[in-house]
């Protein structure tokens, strides 16, 4: 199954982008279904057509649904919650506080992308299009399996172990103490399994891709530009851009002539920001692009003679190669700023902070025991150097 995910800064019309591209995927012949994941679904708005949390037909080949957010939470985190829960209340906190405290940011968009891992089992389809939150809670929702990956290993096993010997002496000394049971322990280890699969699927280039939608404005671009970066931080591949509203050459209104000048300075800046990705073009209609006919014709405005499915680029976001006694590690950082980054080793994990997002990468065996050398920018990517005589942090 074809996996494309769109995000994008809140207002670009990445709603009407995923539906157009799904329309057009089922025209193709692809049996396609189309999946909201913000809590603000506007999926129906855009599709004219009442959808609701289970999977629906709209037409031949094209099915849609909005997930619902609070029941993939019940579903997934409902013991786990309990006990977060009753542990906060035996400490103090009640009503309200602990049941926000229980739910870490990223989650409920995270659990409604379970949805695509059991739709790849199954194979229901053969192209799933999903329209993500906006760009700042798509980020922590596809963060989100890196950190439970990172508490999981390295406190989950250990801690098991400690709680089977403690957990009968500390409640009996302890009446405010909650210790959680062994089903607690085996829901955390099969949502843990779940994400990691999912993660392993939105990660494989030949199946997954992100696709960023701008309006040809400076700090819609700018916003898609450090998008970009974070995404390919965190191992997710970006395959095309599509700016959304574009003015037509065809409109010769002298009150859109400076919005036309300033629209063709971005659309060639984003082409220099954003190679070697394809950027698609979603010229601004003279209508409210609603309903599965206008919906179409925007798909076909947009992609043309090509087919959305494919994917446009599959270069991964980092490959690693032998260099003499050492190796180096290519890491795509495109449109970073080397002022904004700080970088260590620590133990096997390589740790990346660019601005506000942090990324633990953990490093393959072969490179855990070799000192960090240097770090230099090439073009896109950071060149990463492992070996030598000396582990000095790199400027």
């Amino acid at each position: 199954m074809r996996i494309i995910l769109y995000t994008g800064k809140g207002g670009v019309g990445k709603t009407c982008i995923s539906a157009a591209t799904a329309v057009k995927c089922a025209k193709l012949g692809y049996r396609t279904v189309v999946l909201s994941t913000d809590s603000a679904h506007s999926l129906s708005d855009s599709m004219d057509i009442p959808i609701g949390d289970e999977i629906k037909r709209i037409s031949p080949n094209l099915y849609a649904q909005e997930v619902n957010v609070q029941h993939e939470m019940r579903l997934n985190w409902g013991d786990i919650k309990s006990f977060i829960v009753d542990f906060l209340n035996k400490q103090g906190m009640t009503g309200l506080i602990a049941e926000e405290f229980a739910i870490f940011p990223g989650m409920e968009e995270l659990f409604s992308l379970l949805k695509i891992k059991q739709y790849y089992e199954e194979a229901q389809f053969d192209v799933a299009i999903i329209d993500c939150a906006p760009t700042g809670s798509t980020m922590r929702m596809l963060n989100m399996p890196d950190i439970m990956r990172w508490y999981m290993e390295r406190f989950f096993h250990l801690e098991r172990r400690i709680i089977k010997l403690v957990k009968p002496v500390m409640e009996k000394i302890y009446d405010n103490v909650l210790l959680p049971t062994d089903e607690v322990y085996f829901s955390v280890e099969e949502l843990y399994a779940r994400i990691r699969g999912l993660h392993k699927i939105l990660t494989d280039p030949d199946i997954c891709s992100v696709r960023l939608v701008c309006n040809p404005e400076k700090m819609v671009i700018k916003e898609s530009q450090r998008a970009y970066t974070f995404l390919s931080l965190f191992g997710f591949t970006v395959d095309a851009v599509v700016a959304n509203k574009v003015l037509p050459e065809s409109v010769k209104d002298p009150y859109f002539a400076k919005w036309q000048e300033i629209q063709q300075k971005y659309m060639e800046y984003a082409r220099q920001a954003f190679h070697p990705l394809t950027i698609f073009q979603a010229q601004l209609f003279d209508d409210e692009m609603v309903g599965l006919n206008l919906l179409e014709k925007m798909g076909e405005s947009i992609f043309q003679e090509q087919d959305p499915a494919q994917v446009f680029l599959r270069e991964k976001p980092f490959t690693i190669e032998k260099n003499g006694s050492g190796y180096d590690l290519y890491l795509k950082l495109p449109c970073a700023n080397k002022d904004d980054m700080n970088m260590w080793v620590k133990g096997d994990e390589l740790i990346l902070e660019i601005g506000n997002f942090k990324s633990n990468t953990l490093l393959p065996g072969n490179l855990v025991n070799l000192p960090l050398k240097e770090a230099v920018f090439q073009g896109q990517k950071l060149k990463i150097t492992f070996g030598g005589d000396s582990d000095e942090r790199p400027e």
